[in-house]
């Protein structure tokens, strides 16, 4: 592999494939924390398994309504014009929620950290399909969903080990 030949894998890897595993990542611990924080949002503001389990769906809500526009924006508009915006919105989402002085706050922001998050996946396998050479395709797919997939690992004990160290507050606001 010549020289360039190596700067133009690196560059592909660091500035194109990461971003978007890094987001995808966040959007799989973002989906799945609320199992480890609940103890904590239940104490702090007294809810019930109802509330609660609304509060968890509603990631899922923004989550899915935006699914319709999304892939017609990613074809309109492209995987960075699209992505970036949105994992803005999941971060103002996060920082919503982190501040939260009741659960409507709380609600507020898991709804925007579900549409935010909600490119996390297809963005990543566009801009792949877009970048890397059709034969490093299906490697690099893989490699991105593993990738990916670890948020889901990430929210379990992991998490559990920053919750010693911070409160749920401070891991939201480390996601934001």
């Amino acid at each position: 592999m010549e020289k360039s030949d190596r700067r133009k894998a690196v560059h592909l890897l660091c500035r194109v494939f990461l971003p978007f595993a890094l987001a995808y990542f966040l959007s799989y611990l973002l989906r799945n924390v609320n199992a480890v924080v609940a103890p904590r949002l239940v104490q702090d503001f007294q809810l019930d398994a109802a509330q609660l389990g609304s509060l968890t769906a509603l990631y899922f809500l923004g989550f899915a309504a935006v699914q319709m526009p999304l892939g017609a924006c990613l074809d309109r508009f492209g995987p960075v014009r699209v992505q970036v915006p949105l994992c803005l919105l999941a971060a103002l989402g996060a920082v919503i929620f982190s501040f939260a002085a009741s659960s409507w706050y709380l609600m507020a922001g898991r709804l925007l950290i579900g549409v935010g998050m909600a490119a996390g996946l297809v963005a990543g396998l566009k801009t792949i399909a877009i970048w890397f050479p059709k034969d490093q395709v299906a490697v690099m797919h893989g490699t991105f969903i593993a990738l990916g997939t670890l948020g889901a690992v990430a929210a379990t004990a992991p998490a559990e080990w920053v919750l010693a160290l911070v409160d749920w507050r401070g891991l939201f606001q480390s996601c934001a």
